[in-house]
């Protein structure tokens, strides 16, 4: 039987299947008879294979191989970024004793063998560099790596040879345009511009470990996008993996985010990222077509902040109003039910007869709740989807 999440690109005569990540280029005959249900001989298998799956049965085989928590370290940071969505609940907060302490049990608590990558994040995580070297140092013993999201100022060739042998294996740093443009919208508390410095420790570190580019994109910098790839690739950064994320609205007004773009033109935004990208020689990333499966449906990879409050996701992170549960100093968790990962999951029954359901699962829970529609709502993005659509043809 066909799988209900195989979508037909007629332009390019692809077959996609949203839930398995299978593609196939077909003839138009084959189109024309996998459209009514019919399926060639000759594709027998590879259909049986990868574009029959149900949903259910995802579900039911799905197995978490790897546990995944984020800790806060800290509200403090040392830029003051003109979109930051911390800025009405920033404090001089750091993760405590009592705090660390529940962490690492839980994390020990949970493994059973599996793999462990934490993620530390802000704030400014390396702002409390000692915390992740204490954490490190006391789960060295597991399978255990980290990531941090960070804005790339402090993490020096010295401090990152010191958290490479530790189990760094993974970083997230922003640059949003070339110096003029991000110097206006990433700048350090006092207001000097960030661009070189981070520049220089983007090509001290780049061939030693991952580094996620996330560029943060609104009407003000669009423009000024392959600026930025170009100053990059005279510069001898080329081993980055490019994250473009469109700027949004927050649950706290900042009258910045009068800039963002309307939804129904984002998808379109983004493959004309994606292809500016490609034309400067940087990789489209194959999980642009990703499951929608994110940290907000497993309760088990917690986020966790310097008070012990657990969030659904890094976006609440500070937020009174979306505290999911809290951490003990003894590394249990109590999580409360409105917010829980079995909840949110549940929301793809709304979608399910939608062939981008897989995607993206009833959509992202912090722009349901932007768009006014709760933590329970739908946020479709259906319109989207079909645009980034158009990527596949350079995968097939």
């Amino acid at each position: 039987m066909l799988s209900k999440y195989n979508i037909f690109l007629d332009d390019y005569k692809i077959m996609f299947n949203t839930l398995t990540g299978y593609a196939i280029r077909l003839t138009d005959e084959e189109i024309e008879k996998l459209k009514k249900g019919e399926v060639p001989e000759e594709l027998k298998d590879i259909i049986e294979e990868g574009f029959s799956a149900t949903f259910d049965e995802f579900l039911q085989k799905f197995k978490k191989e790897v546990l995944e928590p984020t800790l806060v370290l800290t509200y403090r940071c040392n830029f003051d970024c003109v979109y930051c969505f911390q800025k009405a609940f920033r404090n001089n907060s750091s993760v405590s004793d009592k705090v660390v302490r529940g962490f690492i049990k839980y994390v020990r608590t949970h493994a059973n063998g599996r793999k462990v990558r934490v993620t530390y994040f802000g704030g400014e995580p390396l702002l409390e560099l000692r915390r992740i070297k204490e954490i490190s140092t006391q789960l060295s013993d597991l399978k255990y790596s980290f990531s941090i999201v960070t804005n790339g100022s402090l993490l020096t060739r010295h401090v990152f040879d010191e958290l490479k042998s530790l189990g760094l294996t993974h970083v997230q740093i922003t640059l949003d345009g070339p110096r003029e443009v991000h110097d206006k919208r990433r700048y350090f508390v006092g207001g000097k511009g960030s661009y070189d410095i981070i520049l220089k420790n983007l090509k001290e570190i780049q061939d030693e470990v991952n580094v996620v580019l996330r560029v943060n994109i609104d009407v003000n910098n669009l423009d000024s996008f392959r600026d930025l790839l170009r100053d990059l690739k005279q510069n001898g950064i080329t081993k980055v993996r490019l994250d473009p994320h469109l700027v949004h609205d927050n649950v706290f007004r900042n009258e910045y985010w009068d800039y963002t773009f309307p939804k129904d033109e984002e998808g379109e935004i983004l493959v004309k990222l994606w292809e500016t990208a490609k034309d400067e020689g940087f990789e489209i990333p194959q999980d642009v077509f990703r499951l929608g499966l994110c940290v907000a449906h497993f309760d088990e990879d917690i986020v966790v902040d310097p008070f012990g409050n657990i969030y659904p996701c890094w976006a609440f992170t500070g937020n009174p109003l979306y505290v999911k549960g809290y951490l003990t100093e003894d590394g249990d968790v109590v999580i409360y039910e409105k917010l829980s990962g079995e909840r949110a999951l549940n929301l793809w029954k709304k979608c399910k007869d939608c062939p981008y359901m897989p995607l993206c699962l009833g959509g992202c829970r912090f722009f349901s709740v932007l768009n006014r529609k709760g933590y329970d709502g739908i946020d479709c993005r259906k319109k989207s989807y079909e645009a980034i659509m158009k990527l596949l043809k350079y995968f097939v």
